[in-house]
């Protein structure tokens, strides 16, 4: 990593809170225009440029990103770069009313699971023309740009790779008496291993509980359907019934009753600060680059990586998901040099280097000779590796409605965690919510 990009970037910028947020949210709506992109070859590479960028994230992805345009507005002085970033859920909440309003920015992160909606209505423009010219794609495996396409067009690029991994806090555990699990677990034997920790750090300061309820985590409920030998989409439509859902969130109960998750109250409150990184909870599921980030929390836990819970050892259900994929608005005046930031931010070593694996794994072989790994980066292509063999599994395909099928996924399950609705209930309400988006 490099301190001196970081010190300087936030020197420049200062540290990005909740009302520059807003204020950069409403300058990227100002001046995001809707009469439509130019063509790369009208680009004047001497012409002063402003991009908006966008991302969700943490404070700490945030000071990688301002680290690496500071980089970027150095080798190219006539383009200027405005940020923005939210958490997840308002990050998207926002783009779907720029997408409305085609004052989408310049810039922005993209996720699989919108991949479809924004690539399928045109509110993102293809990258083909870019591709092989601003955008170097010859040191990235072509399923990882493959992954970006809609109806035969690139339409997000992907920066990184990544899989899901159960995260263990060794010291905490061993401060709270309770041993790290020794091999993969039944979902069973996870769910009582939480329980065991959470009432052994009952009387701690502050509280220790097991973790938080996975139940709540979509791409997580794909891996177990896939163990179920099911999929999420199957063609156009689902590829599961009502009662498989009822039956994984029906494991939300359990984890409530045990006491081996915490309460979604206390959850509630941390708005903003990671469970596992303040030391609030021993173990996670999640994807193995937020190893980095969760590291860097307030309690600065000494984290291991395993594999999730599985029931059968020759159906984990794991899967290679794209990871963090970036994406130019339909709306840009300026999509050549948009194409020239994504590939700097993809291809470039410097980058690679100040992002080193909290992104996931660099999907540019070119990103990933600028790592010079640490212990966390080490731990992350360890266990990538140790894994690689055990991937059964599929990500889903970039449908329409993916997106939507997340954000009420998430939503609805949080009505299971409070009580406010049974697993059969929240199981009909999504499948509904699910059948229209996928229309």
């Amino acid at each position: 990593m490099t301190s001196r990009a970081f010190t300087s970037a936030t020197a420049r910028r200062g540290a990005l809170t909740a009302g520059t947020i807003l204020a950069v949210g409403a300058l990227t709506l100002l001046t995001g225009c809707a009469g439509g992109a130019e063509p790369a070859a009208s680009a004047d590479p001497d012409e002063e440029v402003t991009l908006n960028f966008a991302w969700w994230g943490d404070a700490s992805r945030a000071e990688r990103y301002e680290a690496a345009i500071d980089l970027f507005e150095e080798q190219n002085p006539n383009i200027t770069i405005q940020t923005s970033y939210a958490s997840f859920g308002d990050y998207w909440t926002s783009r779907n009313t720029e997408a409305a309003s085609r004052t989408l920015p310049d810039v922005f992160q993209m996720d699989l699971a919108y991949l479809a909606e924004y690539g399928g209505f045109g509110h993102v423009l293809p990258l083909d023309d870019y591709i092989g010219e601003a955008i170097d794609t010859d040191g990235i495996d072509p399923s990882l740009v493959q992954a970006g396409a809609v109806d035969d067009k690139i339409v997000g690029l992907a920066s990184s790779s990544s899989t899901l991994a159960t995260l263990y806090n060794g010291p905490l555990l061993e401060q709270l008496g309770v041993e790290v699990p020794d091999g993969p677990l039944t979902w069973d034997e996870y769910d009582d291993f939480l329980a065991e920790v959470s009432k052994a750090g009952a009387a701690n300061s502050p509280v220790v509980y097991g973790s938080l309820d996975y139940t709540q985590y979509f791409w997580l409920f794909q891996i177990w359907l896939g163990q179920q030998g099911l999929s999420l989409i199957d063609g156009d439509e689902l590829g599961f019934d009502k009662s498989d859902l009822a039956d994984w969130w029906s494991r939300s109960a359990t984890l409530q009753e045990s006491g081996g998750v915490m309460p979604a109250a206390r959850q509630a409150q941390l708005e903003g600060v990671d469970a596992l990184g303040a030391g609030e909870i021993a173990s996670d599921v999640s994807w193995a680059n937020f190893l980095a980030r969760f590291s860097e929390g307030p309690a600065k836990p000494e984290l291991s990586l395993a594999i999730p819970p599985y029931d059968d050892e020759d159906d984990t259900g794991m899967f290679l998901k794209p990871g963090l994929m970036l994406s130019i608005g339909a709306n840009s005046e300026h999509p050549a040099q948009a194409a020239k930031f994504i590939d700097f931010l993809v291809n470039d070593p410097e980058v690679g280097a100040i992002f080193g694996m909290s992104r996931g794994v660099p999907a540019s072989s070119s990103a990933a000779e600028g790592i010079e790994a640490n212990e966390l980066d080490e731990k992350i292509l360890a266990y990538q590796e140790s894994v690689a063999d055990q991937l059964d599994g599929q990500a889903p395909p970039a449908v329409k409605g993916l997106g939507t099928l997340e954000q009420t996924f998430v939503a609805i399950s949080q009505d299971v965690a409070y009580g406010a609705a049974t697993p059969d209930e929240a199981a009909d309400r999504w499948f509904a919510e699910a059948e229209n988006a996928l229309k």
